[in-house]
């Protein structure tokens, strides 16, 4: 792998939990961008069901904004995230693909009907709505793919209760 190509970079902001995350079109990043959210969804209080469920949101948003929203090779897609007030606030930005690509998106979100049984691809948005309070997709000044989604706890989760990273020292 070229490491000038495969760079990823994340931040943090004070305060409110916020993190943003650039990274190549690249799947291979997924499962440990994935990770990353919910670690952070965890240690900011919400339930292993939540940040379950986390995981499985930024899977499908990225993979869409990496197969559908990349342009070439050197894209990239953007996934940011803010944590408060009992509710994760994510955005997933992309280069944009094709107007096409666009299209499909918004009939997959906003479609009364799931994609048919026969379809092998299409479900992804359909089960981040189902996982999510709200999602909404926007295009950017540049023509770029935006997927906003929050996540609120679920009724049961009231209850947070911060956790600690653990270090190997506390082992």
């Amino acid at each position: 792998m070229d490491s000038q190509s495969k760079n990823t970079s994340a931040s943090g902001a004070a305060g409110a939990a916020g993190y943003s995350v650039n990274l190549p079109s690249d799947l291979e990043y997924i499962p440990p961008l994935r990770q990353f959210v919910a670690e952070i969804a965890r240690v900011e209080g919400f339930s292993k069901k939540f940040c379950f469920r986390t995981e499985i949101i930024v899977d499908e948003l990225v993979t869409n904004g990496i197969l559908h929203g990349s342009q070439d090779v050197h894209s990239s897609v953007t996934l940011a995230a803010k944590f408060e007030d009992g509710a994760m606030n994510l955005s997933v930005q992309d280069q944009g693909g094709t107007r096409q690509n666009l299209e499909n998106l918004k009939r997959a979100v906003y479609s009364p009907k799931p994609p048919s049984n026969d379809k092998k691809k299409g479900r992804g948005l359909v089960i981040v709505q189902m996982l999510s309070s709200e999602i909404k997709i926007d295009l950017g000044e540049n023509g770029q793919t935006q997927v906003h989604v929050v996540k609120t706890k679920d009724p049961d989760e009231n209850q947070p209760q911060r956790e600690k990273l653990l270090y190997e020292s506390d082992l």
